[in-house]
């Protein structure tokens, strides 16, 4: 029974977003306008901090086997 409940109450979620979605469209093109640079920022950041800890991590290893062979 919970499992038929899940699925009407996703149904009318769905439909509820969709029909918001062509209701109020001006202000959800406003939002991503606002949105979607913030989050680029964010990620550019966290791309940028993973390839320096990557590239550091490869020179900590380079140096750790030249330490082993001297």
């Amino acid at each position: 029974m919970s499992n038929i409940l899940g699925i009407i109450i996703g149904g009318v979620l769905v439909i509820s977003g969709l029909i918001l979605l062509v209701a109020w469209w001006p202000m959800f093109i406003r939002a991503l306008m606002a949105i979607v640079p913030f989050f680029l920022i964010l990620l550019g950041a966290g791309v940028l901090a993973y390839y320096i800890s990557e590239i550091r991590s490869k020179v900590e290893m380079e140096e750790e086997k030249n330490r082993d062979r001297g």
